[in-house]
């Protein structure tokens, strides 16, 4: 255990005090064994000492502890504080020393001269008293000091007074174990000191630690309620960023479509690549947020690579064949356990990233089983990544080469929403590279037996050649702008538009009209807190049929993409390419096509 010495001073000072305020509960116990101790002193030297002496002293005796109870009482009235109880301590310490001078006046009264028997009598009571108080009289050391020495350094005066060789040899040994008694006492004192300095340290680390926890549950609150306000700004920015987007490309589409002009339709391509841009990074910064806002819940499931290759594939064999590289995807009938849509993701960003940096050669995409898992890698022969910079690759904007952010070297998001997706669904993720050799990307996946093989299918509607000529779409918005877009836009393929700002006004729309649409195209939040989902179901109900339904949202929210795949109808999210809005819609109208419309008036239907 630590010295007094090594501990902080302000922690002893509270130590003392606390002692000091020890010593006034111990009244009853001192008085108890002042008394007890003086009743056996006086039938001890009844017979030696004169009787009025005697009486005398135990009444001094008892004086002294009234005294001290009085003192008892104003302690406890006062309620000093820490600062205060050194001047109280001194007090009490006061009367241990009048206490001690009463006993130590004992031993040289009565000392019986020649009466060995009745001296050693006087001894062991005197320090008797002593030792049986040891462990009230230790708890303040001046209380300590001024019984001890008053009691016992007149005995042993005394009996080196009377001038023998057995008297010296006694009062030697009463003088060894006088400073035994203060020694043990002074480290009685000293280890009782310590062990209340320490308890107040460890009182005060536990406040500390109780209020940096406080601090931390108030930081952990601010934190949760940042983060949801994040998300919420999120929903809100993406909706509200998504509907100015949405409008532009439709309206940078139509105008493409309508424009012969050939100076004129290079500023259109223009205007439209600018927006595609705008849109994907757009998508990928609403991307990033919602994984760091932990928005995202992953729906695990097994499934077979060959789908997801093949869609790959398509995704960007022309642009690997447009600067002449060779993609190629190995057959594998490999199955995974995974978010099918989220690994797709991670799965296209590896193989953007390889088509982007990769001048010459090619890029191989293949799966191998690895024990219980299935390692995915992309091989490239691009410009590979030197080592300082390959932790760095993963971060927000950051891009291998691209000091001065050319576009046609992509945003440096991929690879940092690689990064958190393969966090969300436990896939770790490798990286090997040799500076201008190329690199490889892997991601290890858990490994699940192929399910049955099932009969073929018959060709699907989105297989076929579909139009959109000559179709009647119904678009329900509530931004008028947005309307005037998808007019302009389907009317450059051909097609014609109703639209209306609400449900109820769709209805009258296609009553006027006395036609069937055959595609409604729903925005999901809608005026008046009605939503595209009923706006579907009540037209489907109202028309007789399950006209074909498309909706479009501009909230990302996991809550809302949950709601949407339930409904089981068709969805896109805000900003809308031209073209994604147009493979969709052929694929729908084809399907609306190849339904039978309900028999009838269609006015009947419609009310």
């Amino acid at each position: 255990m630590p010295s007094p010495t090594a501990l902080n001073p302000r922690l002893i000072r509270r130590a003392r005090a606390d002692q000091i305020a020890t010593l006034f509960t111990q009244w009853g116990r001192t008085t108890s064994s002042m008394v007890l101790g003086g009743l056996i002193l006086c039938a001890v030297m009844w017979n030696v000492a004169p009787h009025d002496e005697l009486a005398l002293w135990l009444a001094a005796i008892l004086a002294n502890q009234a005294w001290r109870y009085k003192l008892t009482l104003r302690y406890r009235a006062a309620a000093p504080g820490l600062a205060e109880r050194e001047r109280w301590g001194r007090r009490w310490a006061a009367g241990s020393t009048i206490a001690g001078a009463l006993w130590g006046a004992a031993g040289v009264l009565w000392f019986a001269h020649g009466d060995i028997g009745h001296q050693a009598l006087l001894i062991v009571c005197l320090f008797g008293v002593i030792m049986g108080g040891i462990n009230l009289t230790s708890v303040y050391k001046p209380t300590l000091y001024g019984f001890v020495l008053p009691t016992l350094a007149p005995l042993i005066l005394r009996v080196a007074l009377e001038g023998d060789q057995l008297h010296a040899f006694i009062a030697t040994v009463l003088l060894v174990v006088l400073a035994f008694i203060l020694r043990f006492g002074h480290n009685l004192n000293n280890l009782m000191t310590q062990s209340l300095a320490i308890r107040y340290e460890n009182i005060d680390l536990i406040d500390l630690l109780q209020a940096q926890t406080a601090a931390a549950d108030r930081a952990r609150g601010m934190a949760e309620a940042a983060n949801r306000g994040k998300t919420q700004f999120l929903a809100a920015a993406s909706h509200d960023l998504r509907q100015p987007l949405h409008a532009v490309g439709l309206f940078a589409a139509a105008l493409s479509a309508r424009v012969h002009d050939g100076r004129v339709r290079n500023l259109v391509n223009s205007i439209n690549a600018s927006v595609e841009a705008l849109e994907r990074l757009f998508s990928a910064l609403m991307d990033v947020s919602k994984l760091d806002a932990g928005a995202v819940a992953p729906k695990r499931t097994a499934f077979p690579l060959t789908p997801l290759f093949e869609r790959v594939e398509n995704e960007f064999g022309p642009l690997a064949a447009a600067k002449g590289l060779r993609l190629a995807f190995v057959p594998t009938g490999l199955w995974i356990d995974s978010d099918p849509v989220l690994f797709e993701r991670i799965l296209a960003n590896f193989v953007s990233n390889a088509v982007r940096y990769t001048a010459s050669g090619g890029v191989v995409v293949g799966a191998r089983r690895r024990d219980r898992c299935v390692v995915i890698e992309v091989w490239d022969s691009g410009i590979g990544i030197p080592a300082a910079e390959r932790e760095h690759i993963f971060e927000e904007f950051y891009q291998v080469g691209n000091s001065g952010r050319h576009s046609s070297k992509g945003m440096g998001l991929g690879l940092a929403i690689v990064r958190r997706l393969a966090m969300l669904l436990d896939h770790p993720v490798r990286i090997d590279t040799k500076p201008g050799r190329g690199s490889r990307f892997s991601v290890a996946v858990p490994c699940v037996a192929a399910a049955p093989p099932r009969s073929a299918a018959p060709l699907e509607l989105s297989q076929r050649a579909t139009t959109l000529a000559g179709a009647r779409i119904a678009v329900i918005d509530d931004e008028a702008i947005v309307v005037e877009g998808m007019q302009a836009l389907f009317a450059a393929w051909e097609s014609a538009v109703v639209g209306a700002a609400s449900g109820e006004a769709m209805l009258a729309a296609l009553g006027e009209s006395g036609e069937y649409p055959d595609l409604v195209i729903a925005d999901y939040r809608l005026a008046g807190d009605e939503l595209g989902t009923d706006v579907v179901a009540r037209l489907r109900h109202e028309l007789g049929w399950a006209v074909p339904a498309l909706l479009i949202s501009g909230d990302s929210s996991t809550a809302t993409l949950d709601v949407l795949r339930a409904s089981g109808l068709e969805f896109l999210l805000k900003p809308v390419l031209p073209e994604e809005l147009k493979t969709v819609s052929s694929r729908l109208v084809a399907a609306g096509r190849a339904a039978v419309h309900p028999p009838g008036d269609f006015h009947r239907y419609c009310g």
